[in-house]
């Protein structure tokens, strides 16, 4: 297996390796009813230390998605299975994928009552308060986008603004709170930029913007949390290509 080289300086090493073996699954170029590689192997594949390489493989343990052997290897789980057919879930990923050209700056984190509209979509109580996010992603120095994310504050409270500035909203619900996504929803629509949302990307008010609101559940169908994300328009372009 030729030698891959991880670029993403925003994510931990560890996170980019389980992720990455995940999607060879998914391709085909490991086959899940195999034992992996060995550590030394990986090594040697990803250019990383031992630490690193168990580190990733302890992951893909903790999440169900291996198994040892003692004396035969690690291999993947029954689970697997269901993760090579959901080949979609990559693209909530990439949406709103942290890449090395860009740089997100938290805003804020606040927690208070909002409006009780974001409260019924959260399934809370109308006078629950909920932890609030905002942040600016940054490419070449300029605005490309401006995320508010609504969560409870179950959720809410574990997040630092530190690692969303690391990590996507999605990973650090999987990676750091260890929240089992389930269905992921976007509804995407042009809409005029209010006056906050003309501050934060340097556009003038009612400028249109590309406009996408993500609801986010668990495995057992609870929202997790409500995100409007304001693109500026002609900074943003996204592909998908998808296969039979």
């Amino acid at each position: 297996m030729k030698k891959i080289i991880l670029e993403n300086v925003h994510i931990p090493l560890h996170y980019q390796i389980s992720d990455y073996l995940m999607m060879m699954l998914e391709k085909g170029e490991l086959v899940s009813d195999e034992k992996l590689p060995t550590e030394e192997e990986l090594c040697n594949i990803f250019d990383v230390s031992r630490t690193t390489v168990r580190r990733a493989l302890d992951h893909l343990l903790q999440k169900g998605f291996l198994y040892k052997k003692q004396g035969r290897g690690t291999f993947w789980t029954e689970t697997v299975q269901k993760i090579k057919k959901e080949k979609l879930s990559g693209i909530n990923r990439e949406i709103f994928r942290i890449t090395k050209k860009t740089v997100v700056r938290v805003i804020s984190k606040e927690t208070s009552i909002v409006n009780p509209e974001i409260n019924r979509e959260l399934r809370l109580p109308e006078v629950r308060e909920v932890v609030t996010f905002k942040r600016i992603r940054m490419a070449d120095g300029e605005a490309m986008s401006f995320t508010i994310n609504y969560l409870p504050r179950e959720y809410g409270d574990g997040i630092q603004k530190a690692h969303l500035e690391k990590m996507t909203m999605l990973e650090t619900l999987e990676n750091v709170l260890g929240v089992d996504l389930g269905v992921i929803e976007h509804v995407v629509e042009i809409t005029r930029a209010t006056q906050e949302i003309a501050e934060n990307l340097s556009i003038s008010n009612l400028d249109p913007v590309l406009t996408v609101k993500t609801s986010v559940f668990n495995t057992g169908g609870d929202p997790i949390e409500v995100v409007w994300t304001y693109f500026v328009e002609n900074k943003y372009k996204f592909r998908v290509v998808l296969d039979k």
